[in-house]
């Protein structure tokens, strides 16, 4: 029992000193004297957890629940390690059962709440977010996310959230915002299913595409016949790794003519590389609005792809005629001369100057007219506009990308090393900007 009582002071002294693993260490010490002590095994386990060593945290763990039920924070500790491990069903399992036992820290909701929402358990996920709130209704970042939760699930409830989250934290108001819009202009439609399809495409504009294929999915269920919705929903379906098809199908088995099928019909062969199915389908949505710019970009686009570059510049620029006061169509002019390296002294600048004079503050606009000066050999003047649109946003991923590109043509390539390295970090993982920043930091900085 001295041995006992030994490892008991010697994981006290651990505790007090702040070192979990070795009061974890101590504590199995001294369950070892007294196996009838499922407690010392249980806070053994919670504390190498804390320490960080996850696999002896479960054996002592898994010795404590031989004799008797885990406490409520041996439950919850259990369930982080089956998440580390990689068992995210079975880790829920514990987080709940921990949760009925009385855990009810906000940790342990926070995790729930992911796992739901992971699992497209919504409205439990809500549940979760309502609790958290009660006890700190002023985090910005949870009433962001319930806010999106209930754009999905419940729109008219969401903009109060969104809006309280906006005002506690200014960065997030452009997503709020573009939400909360898509939410009001559905607001006094007598159809439901207009309500969550606007909803849903709202959500689909900030990518939040699993709360946007769930409003849809309520969109359809609550009007059947409702093709758009149906479009939308095959759309968001592709974008978390699912087909999608069928949707796209049924969207235009019940309209061949609506635009919003055939636009997001073509999108679905180009992705499969089937432009010539892609332009059937465009140019059937441009029969019914010959006034809508991005059915002639998208034109431009698949015909471009389809090596036909003298008819893509034609629907470029009839894009940009529809547009002439939008900057977005100029850019994509412009990408489309950088793109084939076409006639970038007198076309490709013109379009991207016409793009900077329309948005002069835009990071995107300076960014296309640096990358025409960066083809046309003068990297002074492309790092001048670059400089220009971090300026305007330090985030813009492609324009640290850029910069990074001069530096490394320059032989700088501490500079270049740190730009295309945080180039990657902004960017979204599956993009263009993100993929080139790794193909050029993969083979200049092995």
């Amino acid at each position: 029992m001295r041995s006992m009582k030994q490892a008991l002071h010697r994981a006290q002294v651990a505790i007090q000193s702040g070192s979990s693993e070795n009061a974890s260490i101590a504590l199995s010490q001294a369950a070892v004297y007294a196996p009838w002590r499922n407690d010392l095994w249980e806070q053994a386990g919670v504390l190498a957890l804390k320490g960080g060593n996850a696999e002896n945290a479960k054996s002592y763990l898994e010795r404590a629940r031989t004799k008797q039920e885990l406490s409520a924070e041996g439950m919850q500790s259990m369930g982080d390690i089956l998440e580390f491990e990689g068992d995210l069903q079975s880790a829920v399992l514990y987080w709940e059962k921990a949760q009925n036992a009385g855990a009810e820290n906000p940790a342990l909701r926070t995790k729930l709440a992911a796992a739901y929402r992971g699992s497209g358990n919504v409205e439990d996920a809500i549940l979760q977010l309502q609790m958290l709130l009660e006890s700190g209704p002023g985090d910005a970042h949870i009433n962001y996310e319930l806010g999106l939760l209930l754009a999905a699930s419940d729109p008219e409830a969401a903009p109060a959230y969104l809006t309280l989250a906006a005002e506690l934290n200014p960065e997030l108001t452009s997503n709020s915002q573009q939400i909360i819009s898509g939410i009001r202009s559905a607001r006094r439609a007598e159809d439901q299913a207009y309500l969550f399809t606007s909803s849903g495409q709202a959500l689909a504009s900030i990518e939040e595409w699993d709360l946007a294929a769930y409003a849809l999915l309520k969109a359809v269920e609550l009007n059947p016949e409702f093709a758009d919705a149906w479009a939308y929903l095959g759309e968001a379906y592709q974008h978390i790794n699912q087909s999608g098809f069928i949707e796209l199908k049924k969207a235009l088995e019940l309209d061949p003519n609506s635009v919003a099928g055939n636009l997001l019909m073509a999108l679905h062969w180009q992705r499969n590389d089937k432009f010539g199915l892609a332009l059937i389908n465009l140019h059937s949505a441009a029969n019914h609005e010959p006034e809508n710019p991005v059915l002639q970009a998208e034109i431009g686009n698949t015909l471009a792809l389809l090596g036909n570059l003298s008819a893509a510049e034609i629907h470029y620029q009839r894009a940009v005629d529809l547009a002439p006061r939008d900057p977005k169509y100029w850019q994509v002019l412009a990408n489309f001369y950088i793109k084939y390296d076409l006639d970038l002294r007198e076309s490709g600048i013109s379009a991207a100057r016409q793009a900077v004079i329309l948005a002069p503050e835009d990071p995107a606009s300076l960014d296309v007219m640096a990358q025409v000066y960066i083809l046309l050999d003068h990297p002074l003047i492309a790092r001048r506009f670059l400089a220009r649109a971090i300026e305007a946003d330090p985030d813009y991923a492609p324009a640290q990308f850029h910069l990074g590109t001069i530096y490394l043509m320059e032989g700088k390539t501490h500079q270049a090393y740190q730009k295309l390295n945080l180039a990657k970090s902004l960017a979204n993982e599956n993009s263009q900007t993100a993929e080139q920043a790794r193909r050029l930091l993969e083979n200049n900085f092995p």
